[in-house]
């Protein structure tokens, strides 16, 4: 994936997650913690709820590791930046 469709990804599923947010007035995060910790049941909701943020969280992470790699180059960073094609491991 190029780094502007990573950056796409993110806001859509942000946009996705905002309706179970919405829906049981509780933030993703927080869901996120509670899921982790075997605190909720296992409703249809919650298993895509969960796997949807954790999707997410997959997404961040390639991106944090794009910029991260700019940042420590010793080429500079230019903005816009240059797309780079990541391999989704």
């Amino acid at each position: 994936m190029t780094l502007e469709e990573i950056i796409q990804s993110i806001h859509s599923i942000e946009s996705y997650l905002q309706k179970f947010e919405d829906k049981y007035k509780l933030r993703s995060e927080d869901f996120y913690e509670m899921a982790k910790n075997d605190k909720l049941e296992h409703t249809p909701d919650f298993v895509e709820w969960l796997g949807v943020y954790e999707i997410k969280l997959k997404r961040e992470k390639q991106y944090h590791e794009i910029i991260s790699n700019r940042i420590n180059s010793t080429d500079g960073i230019k903005l816009p930046l240059e797309e780079e094609l990541i391999n989704e491991a």
